[in-house]
């Protein structure tokens, strides 16, 4: 932070893919103004599609990177995230048709910011990347 003076001063958020803890134990999720950006949106149906799961077995794949992560979430401001409701973050889609049309930007970009309300699927979706693939997640949060 002492590098942001004046204007900037309290204002600095670092990536999140940088705040990660490299043994593991600590994944900071992304921030809704983040998740909110149409390249980052892009980017996350991208890795997500490269998964090459079918949209009902990428909830269980979040749930099982997800739950069984021993380490701590954090929230960019740094206060202690907690697990996510994997089944309450995507709601009464049984059929989970929200992700399948979400993959379809993959190919193509969104025209538009996500709206607020799917911004916890993403923040999930994210978290996930961060855990499985931090590789994957770097590039996702350029």
């Amino acid at each position: 932070m002492e590098k942001f003076k004046g204007e900037f001063a309290g204002l600095y958020v670092a990536r999140d893919a940088e705040r990660a803890d490299a043994s593991g134990e600590t994944v900071t999720v992304a921030s809704d103004f983040q998740l909110r950006s149409p390249h980052h949106f892009q980017r996350l149906a991208i890795a997500t599609a490269a998964l090459g799961l079918p949209r009902r077995a990428i909830t269980d794949w979040l749930a099982d990177v997800i739950y069984n992560y021993e380490g701590r979430i954090l929230w960019p401001n740094g206060t202690e995230h907690g697990l996510p409701e994997i089944e309450e973050v995507f709601g009464d889609d049984g059929s989970y048709r929200w992700l399948g049309y979400f993959m379809k930007f993959a190919e193509e970009p969104p025209r538009q910011r996500p709206q607020a309300r799917v911004v916890e699927r993403l923040r999930v979706i994210d978290l996930a990347f961060k855990i499985a693939h931090p590789e994957r997640a770097r590039l996702i949060a350029c």
